[in-house]
């Protein structure tokens, strides 16, 4: 197949890309060139901005993966290029009951709105009035594995890697629910080649892991009541918390997912994998770097050890 990916160097993309091309398919990334020098000599490379796809007006591709469209009037515009299937990659930020709330693959999406969920859910349905019947959304949970670039699995990986105390939100057993970027990417090329409409959630089954087992290593890991933790800014400064009122942060339904072909590999192995990747010490892009938590001081962590 010809496939484009909108899209294509950095996490995410970078692994649909390398899966496309393992299937021997013919690939066009189109990017900013911005990062991933060198990446992928065997494909088309064609330079452009996400908001005017104008460069790729007269080619023409058997499937479209698009892993870049936030805006709703792009993804509005990328629908029109010349290609078949049209796979997007959304979010669970489309659910306006998310995270307060369990969802799954019937709960509504946001009608309207400039926010990051409410442009994803408008970008779909701007792809069923351009394409209807011909595109596929995914709309992703946390992903996770090497290449990283927002580091939330890589920041406790990498703090249980040097040691000592190691503050954590309790309880040990509360179940997350992580998708391996390798397992996504899979996925979405399975939903390209198959010409697969729908609208599915793109993460692991509840209670795939726990933060317990995340937390395996050789620091000591002291787990904090939620009522020491007041004062900690949730999911950054300490990542893949939510306070226990986001009942439905690691309650996403994933049925449909699973029944069109959704598969995840043992968190353990994606763990190696990203502790692996950490040791080669990676220079990290500056995609999305305002959502990237920052290292925890020395201070802060002694302060909330103190509460344990």
């Amino acid at each position: 197949m010809r496939i484009l990916i909108l899209g294509g160097t950095i996490f995410l993309g970078r692994h649909v890309a390398a899966e496309a091309l393992a299937r021997g398919h013919e690939l066009t990334l189109y990017t900013r060139g911005l990062h991933g020098a060198g990446l992928f000599p065997q494909a088309a490379h064609v330079r452009g901005d996400r908001a005017d796809v104008s460069p790729l007006r007269g080619g023409s591709w058997d499937a479209v993966i698009d892993t870049s469209g936030y805006r709703s009037e792009h993804v509005a515009e990328s629908a029109r290029l010349d290609a078949g299937h049209y796979v997007f990659v959304s979010s669970c930020n489309v659910y306006p009951d998310w995270p307060d709330k369990p969802v799954d693959e019937d709960s509504p999406t946001w009608a309207e709105g400039e926010d990051y969920g409410q442009q994803k859910a408008l970008a779909e349905r701007a792809l069923e009035q351009a394409r209807p019947g011909a595109w596929a959304s995914v709309r992703a949970g946390l992903i996770v594995g090497p290449h990283d670039n927002v580091f939330r699995l890589p920041w406790w990986r990498e703090r249980l890697a040097r040691g000592g105390d190691v503050p954590a939100p309790a309880p040990p057993g509360r179940e997350l629910q992580l998708i391996d970027a390798r397992d996504l990417a899979t996925f979405m090329l399975d939903l390209a080649e198959g010409g697969v409409a729908g609208a599915f959630n793109g993460t692991a089954p509840i209670g795939q892991t726990t933060f317990a087992e995340i937390l395996q290593g050789e620091a000591n890991v002291h787990w904090l009541p939620e009522d020491a933790l007041q004062d900690v800014e949730a999911w950054t400064e300490l990542p893949l918390w939510l306070p226990e009122r986001c009942a439905g942060t690691w309650r996403i339904g994933t049925e449909r997912a699973q029944a069109a072909g959704l598969t995840c590999r043992p968190i353990a192995e994606t763990i190696a994998d990203v502790d692996a990747w950490l040791r080669d010490a990676p220079e990290l892009p500056d995609w999305r770097a305002e959502h990237r938590p920052k290292p925890m001081s020395a201070e802060r962590e002694a302060e909330l050890l103190r509460r344990a």
